[in-house]
């Protein structure tokens, strides 16, 4: 029996497959054609640390189950088929008899210690807060969240134009210092150059109106870089890459802190609020900055992709810019009254 990278959504285990197969065909659990094969026996050693972080309980759930809504782990195909590619993983066929809980419970506490330095910041000290995080403690659940930007990779910025038209290349890079305004991340007078996954995603955020034009700007990455990747803390954390028990329970300890973050980032602000509404992140910004990240990952509230602040543009490159004119738009709306 033999499974591939099509069996699972970590990216981890994903690579470790693909360097250590030897064999192609199709695969035994999601039925995929695939080049890299190996038996799941050699993720054995991958699987037991974070098999123990679990322990037996009556009142518990299935160990695939728990697994599935703890962490990214499995792709989606045949619930029996991934049973198997459990326990064939495990080597311990028992499992299935047993019902399990976490070892560990999620810590809940810096989610207040946060909504109370959200308050002081917007309310009551602005430079000197009282409730500010830990910045020991902040720094090495960030470190977790590391995630490699590639020399070479493409990005992509959008400008509405102006009465002179389409912006040339030299004209797309981050705004001068004065012309910086307030930003979810950046403060007044601090400019950052924010980028898109993708020109579809580069265009809605700056959410135009029908027959507006608007520049758009293809960046390369012209060295590598290293940004805190805060899109999604369940995604981007591979526990398979964690170096012992103690951080797999720190990691799930803290990881409401970290999706409220996540959510802060990305959450939209009606922008009459914006000016203490970005306190916070702009805050969180500054610190992850001082760690010696070049920027930060986030989730577009306008569209499926992904947005990347980049504190300091000189790794990036302008290589080319577009026009184009807005056709249509959508808004969607709820009634809650």
């Amino acid at each position: 029996m033999f499974c591939c990278p099509e069996c699972f959504c970590d990216s981890f285990l994903k690579e470790h497959i693909k360097t250590n197969s030897e064999k192609k065909g199709y695969c035994d659990y999601c039925l995929s054609e695939s080049d890299s094969l190996i038996p799941p026996e050699q993720l054995t050693d991958r699987f037991d640390p974070l098999i123990s972080f679990y322990i037996q309980d009556e009142n518990g759930s299935e160990l695939l189950d728990i697994i599935k809504r703890d962490w990214n782990i499995f792709s989606e195909f045949d619930q029996t088929n991934q049973t198997e590619l459990l326990l064939a993983i495990s080597g311990k066929p028992g499992l299935l008899g047993w019902k399990y809980s976490n070892g560990s419970e999620e810590d809940t506490s810096n989610l207040t210690k946060w909504e109370n330095f959200r308050i002081e910041l917007k309310h009551n000290n602005r430079f000197f807060p009282d409730h500010a995080p830990n910045r020991e403690h902040l720094e090495k659940i960030v470190g977790f969240l590391l995630k490699e930007c590639i020399k070479g990779e493409h990005y992509y910025r959008a400008r509405t134009n102006n009465s002179a038209g389409k912006y040339g290349v030299s004209e797309m890079g981050k705004p001068d210092k004065g012309h910086s305004t307030n930003g979810r991340a950046n403060p007044i007078g601090i400019p950052y150059l924010y980028v898109a996954s993708d020109a579809k995603t580069a265009i809605a955020e700056l959410r135009p109106n029908k027959g507006e034009k608007l520049t758009v700007a293809k960046f390369i990455v012209m060295e590598d870089m290293k940004l805190a990747d805060l899109c999604d803390p369940k995604v981007s954390i591979s526990p398979f890459q964690l170096n012992d028990d103690n951080e797999l329970e720190q990691i799930y300890k803290n990881r409401p802190f970290l999706v409220r973050l996540s959510e802060e980032l990305s959450k939209p602000v009606i922008p009459d609020d914006s000016k203490l509404e970005y306190l916070p992140t702009q805050y969180l910004c500054e610190i992850v900055k001082q760690f010696g990240y070049n920027g930060i990952i986030y989730k577009s509230s306008v569209s499926k992709g992904k947005n990347l602040v980049i504190f300091n543009d000189e790794k990036l490159q302008c290589i080319e810019c577009d026009e184009y004119r807005i056709t249509d738009t959508e808004v969607m709306s709820e009634k809650i009254k």
